[in-house]
């Protein structure tokens, strides 16, 4: 029996439903500040490029004054003042081109319906960083030792006796999801967030996050946690802009095939009515987080990435724990895939992307010329799928993000779970053209993130240790892959880019067209879909 046999794919998620009432939905929104959210474009005044789930959308007529005075007012933020605007803010929420922005710190009032906790495995300064950071808020916390060596575990017990919070000791060592659980269930209030051992929060986190929970359909919340810098080491300068846990300074509506695909539960507040008890699956040590946010997502609750409020988590400096941490996130793939099957494939690259790619590195002239055709079909077969209202322009700034988004997922797939055919592709560079174009797709997201965020380590530095990261996630994938035979997380699925049946429904304001994330960072590994359903079903990109 294979472990696909084991382990039944995931069928609709034994989630609580999200109440559906728009009422208390348009109340909460009304008193809510929004502000656009950043790396979502607006093109002609009517037409929106990027949000989550990332679509093409023209918007409603009705709504366009709203959008373009959101616009316009960037991340200062508005609020809706009549009916109409609010309808306009839910439209625009909900397809994450619109965040709900958290009060400051000094105009938000102390939350009495939020408990911490914390699960902690040895670490015990840096639990006691944590707990120090907790206590000006006085929210209730409860600390989960993991079976800790007896030592460690009398250190913890100190620890959480100074610091007021309430201990539970685990007999034996599940991981932190188990620890997690068993927080939760030793919890009562009605919103509970959980912090890992090695994380500090900023001031006031909780009292700034938890008014966006009065729209009733936000299930979770997640800060951005950026890591703690003390030293220079290479690892340290290295992920001081490449972290695994910091999802980037953009908000985001959490969701399966944008760079925001799920939230690290290093630091996230969850509404207890929206999960099941327990929150985490059992026995998941690794990709436990990116499971539970995905099945609330299917239940139709709403998760958030609010970048406005930041954490700060301690960084392993030696190389070793550096590759192995990586791997682990990577070996995590096999088991997300038997659970959400599909998710997990590493690219989709179309034929007409490939076959671009192939004329475009040839010697011979007129192969290249074999472009223009290529281009040109992709071309129609945007317009046809984006309809007559939306502008040219967006058909060929289409075609363009699909192409190169079949040349750079290709790349990413070269660098991570085929690394080691990637690295042979690097070798063979000097000696042949398809090689050096490869390599060029390969290299070109690592040399655009130095050039946009750059470490300050130096660019040969931080490419060498790019790579390695890159390699160590990837050999978690492939063993992992292997062990649990699900060759899905290893194996591209090509797309043949055929004709579509008819174009876009003059009603319809939302199309998926073109790459859902040609350009974006793939911060959480998961590969988008270049699809043309509409984007209410458009949920299919650790």
């Amino acid at each position: 029996m294979t472990a696909r046999d084991a382990v039944a794919p995931w069928g609709p998620p034994p989630y609580p439903q999200p109440p559906t009432d728009r009422a208390a939905r348009a109340e909460a929104v009304a008193r809510t500040p929004l502000a656009w959210t950043s790396g979502v474009a607006l093109r002609a005044g009517r037409v929106t490029i990027g949000g989550s789930p990332w679509t093409v959308t023209l918007i409603p007529e009705r709504f366009r004054v709203f959008a373009r005075r959101l616009f316009a007012a960037n991340r200062r933020g508005i609020l809706p003042a009549t009916p109409e605007e609010t309808d306009a803010a839910l439209f625009l929420l909900d397809l994450g081109i619109a965040d709900p922005l958290p009060p400051t710190a000094a105009a938000a009032s102390r939350p009495d319906d939020v408990e911490v906790v914390v699960p902690v495995y040895r670490h015990v300064e840096e639990l006691e960083r944590c707990l120090a950071s907790l206590r000006e808020e006085g929210l209730p916390v409860i600390v989960v030792d993991d079976a800790s060596p007896r030592p460690d575990a009398a250190r913890i017990r100190k620890a959480a006796r100074a610091h007021g919070a309430r201990l539970i000791v685990r007999k034996t060592n599940g991981g932190p999801g188990e620890a997690r659980n068993d927080g939760f269930r030793a919890s009562t209030a009605p919103f509970v967030a959980f912090l890992d051992a090695d994380v500090t929060a900023s001031p006031g986190f909780a009292a700034r996050l938890r008014p966006l929970f009065d729209d009733p359909l936000v299930g979770a919340l997640g800060p951005r946690v950026r890591p703690r810098i003390e030293g220079d080491s290479a690892i340290e300068l290295y992920e001081e802009t490449r972290s695994e846990l910091d999802m980037g300074p953009d908000p985001s509506r959490v969701v399966y095939g944008v760079p925001v695909g799920w939230l690290p539960s290093a630091s996230v507040i969850v509404r207890r009515s929206a999960v099941t008890d327990p929150p985490f699956e059992p026995g998941m040590r690794v990709g436990e987080d990116v499971d539970l946010f995905w099945r609330m997502h299917e239940a139709g609750w709403t998760v958030r990435y609010v970048p406005d409020v930041v954490h700060h988590h301690e960084v392993r400096t030696a190389l070793a724990d550096f590759s192995q941490r990586r791997a682990m996130y990577g070996s995590s793939a096999a088991e997300l895939e038997l659970r959400h099957p599909g998710r997990l494939i590493p690219a989709r690259p179309s034929l007409s992307g490939l076959a671009m790619v192939a004329v475009l590195a040839n010697r011979r002239s007129w192969v290249r010329l074999l472009a223009l055709p290529i281009a040109g079909y992709e071309f129609a077969r945007q317009r046809r799928l984006l309809g007559p209202r939306m502008p040219l322009s967006i058909a060929v700034e289409m075609t363009g993000r699909s192409l190169w988004s079949d040349a750079f997922w290709m790349g990413h797939l070269l660098r991570r779970d085929w690394w080691p055919v990637g690295w042979g592709v690097l070798a063979l560079t000097p000696f042949s053209r398809l090689a050096r174009g490869v390599a060029a797709a390969m290299l070109w997201e690592p040399v655009r993130d130095h050039l946009l965020r750059p470490t300050r380590l130096g660019p040969f530095k931080s490419l060498a240790l790019r790579l390695v990261d890159d390699a160590s996630y990837g050999s978690g994938v492939i063993r992992n892959a292997i062990r649990k035979r699900v060759p899905n997380v290893v194996t591209p699925r090509v797309r043949i880019p055929s004709w579509p049946a008819r174009s876009a429904p003059a009603g319809g304001a939302t199309m998926q067209a073109g790459p859902q994330a040609a350009d974006a960072p793939p911060v959480r590994r998961l590969q988008p879909v270049d699809a043309p359903e509409p984007a209410e079903k458009a949920t299919p990109a650790a």
